[in-house]
């Protein structure tokens, strides 16, 4: 007896992973939905029931939250994964991309402007040229997130004019346009402006606006650290507006906040200046981190004519009398002319974040006043003291916003996230002194203290920030969303656990509710364990040639 064939279709093929059980995210703004996600190779095959398909792989998200990887738009790794590819800090946080490069990138550093002392410190050397050279030299060392730069324009000044404070010729303005195009041609996303540090706060807003235009010309972005955060506000965003108007690109600004005490309350109004430029037709947006201090030098505090000619002329200016004297009375007086972060944060409000090895350790963690009181000083002794016997190398913090302008700020729909820190650790070399928290919580605080716990964003909508508008702000492509044809990017987290757990005081601590981290279709984080993959990858801005 002959029985009839049956026709039978291929097989399907298997995936590489699948990641089941989990309420995916997807990053739109959409609310969670039950599905599974195959991955094969390095992209999103597949989203469903995938309960019948085979997998290399298999991730558990039963129960947790499945979402695109997290994108940092403010990095500061660009030395830091040289050091040490694990980018520990940040990749427990559920970041898989990083964007670098407010006022230097080392991808755009010269022979002239390299920073090797920072990098010694890290036994690094400078031996690559360009973004493609450093980009070969992260693949080198191996590193598990993806990286992609902005082209400072800080850096373009110093490789033409130096640390002068002085116009550029037009001769210069001509070689320092060719500096950026040239970055933006490698891949850059954009030009950025870090604008109360020297030389950057040296430039000119025409200067920035034919700069802009050099970036535009390859689809590029502005992004900057505006020239005032406290009194200088909204003086200081309308010059960023115009950079974006007059150069003809879509303009970030960078950690959105209201410091000093004295503006305190009036984040509404910022946010109604950028909106009203919004409806004007302008691309406008910000990024915030969600804590209420800022982080940077303590010598970013002195008056611009005291940094000017870099660290080493600062210093010899310093052990002056008459200079520290000089600056005291235009610190106690002047909101002119540079960022007066003394005036805003005041002596108490400022701590002590780090100073350099060998140096005393035990100021690390305290404010400039407690420092004082202990040493039988007037606090700005104390002030002049700390740059002096450190080099110029203090790293602080400055307690200067209300939690109630962050919330504010936080609400905005055109508000990203990033970190504004390097990838760090608690040993090593990585874990000395005592980093902004932001380097371990940023993401895990959006998610647990304002979307949970208090519903300034639901939760849907927190993860679209972090996600795919963070892509759509800074054009990065295939990335931020949870879909087929996507790079398999993807973080599972617990909604109901996950929280920030460092603080001012004990900051290196990584966040809770982190289960899962996925790079490129690599899990580089599983069950909370680092696997020792190092999938990540350079990115390009739409204008690379």
């Amino acid at each position: 007896m002959l029985l009839a064939a049956v026709a039978c279709g291929p097989a399907e093929p298997p995936f590489d992973l699948v990641i089941r059980g989990g309420a995916v995210v997807d990053g739109t703004g959409s609310p969670a939905q039950r599905m599974d996600v195959g991955v094969r190779g390095d992209r999103i095959a597949e989203l469903g029931d995938l309960s019948g398909r085979t997998a290399g792989l298999e991730l558990d998200a039963t129960g947790l939250t499945v979402a695109p990887g997290f994108i940092d738009v403010q990095g500061q790794s660009g030395v830091t994964l040289l050091a040490d590819g694990r980018g520990e800090s940040h990749l427990r946080q559920g970041i898989t991309t990083e964007i670098i490069g407010e006022a230097s990138s080392p991808a755009f550093w010269t022979e002239q402007t390299a920073e090797r002392e920072l990098l010694a410190a890290f036994d690094v050397p400078f031996d690559w040229t360009g973004w493609t050279g450093y980009a070969e030299r992260l693949r080198q060392r191996g590193v598990t997130i993806n990286l992609g730069t902005l082209v400072p324009a800080t850096m373009a000044r110093r490789a033409v004019i130096g640390l002068d404070n002085r116009a550029a010729t037009p001769g210069e303005l001509a070689q320092m346009e060719a500096f950026v195009s040239r970055a933006m041609a490698e891949g850059a996303f954009g030009l950025s402006s870090a604008l109360i540090y020297v030389p950057g706060s040296f430039a000119s807003t025409e200067e920035l606006i034919a700069l802009a235009r050099a970036a535009a010309s390859h689809q590029g972005i502005y992004v900057s650290h505006i020239r005032g955060e406290s009194f200088r506000l909204f003086e200081a965003l309308d010059e960023a507006l115009r950079i974006g108007r007059e150069g003809g690109l879509p303009v970030v600004i960078y950690h959105l906040k209201v410091a000093a005490r004295a503006n305190w309350g009036r984040m509404g109004e910022v946010v109604a200046r950028l909106q009203a430029a919004v409806q004007q037709g302008q691309t406008v947006s910000a990024t915030m981190y969600p804590y209420a201090a800022g982080g940077t030098s303590l010598a970013a505090t002195l008056p611009l004519w005291v940094q000017e000619g870099g660290r080493e002329a600062m210093l010899a200016r310093l052990r002056d009398p008459g200079v520290r004297a000089r600056a005291r009375r235009e610190i106690e007086t002047t909101i002119d002319g540079w960022e007066n972060l003394i005036l805003g944060a005041t002596f108490d409000g400022i701590q002590v974040a780090s100073v350099p090895a060998g140096k005393d350790t035990s100021v690390v963690g305290q404010r400039i006043t407690a420092i004082a009181a202990a040493r039988s000083q007037d606090p700005w002794e104390t002030y002049f003291d700390l740059m002096l016997t450190n080099d110029g190398q203090v790293g602080a913090l400055f307690h200067m916003m209300s939690e109630e302008d962050v919330a504010t700020g936080l609400r905005w729909g055109g508000v990203t996230i990033g970190t504004d820190s390097a990838a760090v650790r608690p040993e090593g070399i990585l874990g000395r002194g005592a980093p902004h928290p932001r380097a371990y919580g940023t993401f895990p605080r959006v998610l647990g203290k304002y979307a949970r716990d208090e519903g300034v964003l639901e939760l849907p909508e927190a993860v679209r920030r972090m996600t795919s508008a963070a892509a759509q702000q800074f054009r990065i492509r295939d990335r931020g969303v949870v879909r087929a044809g996507q790079f398999a990017d993807l973080v599972v987290f617990d909604a109901a656990t996950v929280a920030d757990r460092a603080t001012y005081e004990q900051p290196h601590q990584f966040p809770s509710g982190m289960t899962h981290v996925v790079v490129n279709g690599v899990p580089v984080l599983t069950g909370g364990q680092l696997t020792g993959a190092r999938p990540g990858r350079p990115l390009y801005g739409p204008g690379r040639q």
